[in-house]
């Protein structure tokens, strides 16, 4: 394998073991977020930020990603 195809599998790997965090979140929150007191779903926002990796709380906001992904989508409308 080279070193490519490792980068990707690693890069995969990663991305799923991230949407499993989600998911999991998404499980014990989102079904429950009328029930909760403010200050639970305050705590529950701090929880999905939590999620991020620290690398990328850390860089500068950019939407120009946001901005494109959005205009190829557009046409699914």
């Amino acid at each position: 394998m080279n070193k490519q195809s490792t980068y990707q599998k690693r890069l995969i790997y990663k991305r799923l073991n991230s949407l499993e965090r989600f998911n999991e979140w998404e499980k014990n929150h989102i079904d429950h977020i009328d029930k909760m007191e403010e200050y639970q779903r305050l705590a529950a926002v701090f929880g999905i930020y939590d999620l991020i990796p620290e690398n990328a709380r850390q860089r500068e906001v950019n939407v120009k990603g946001i901005m494109k992904m959005r205009k190829a989508l557009s046409c699914l409308k």
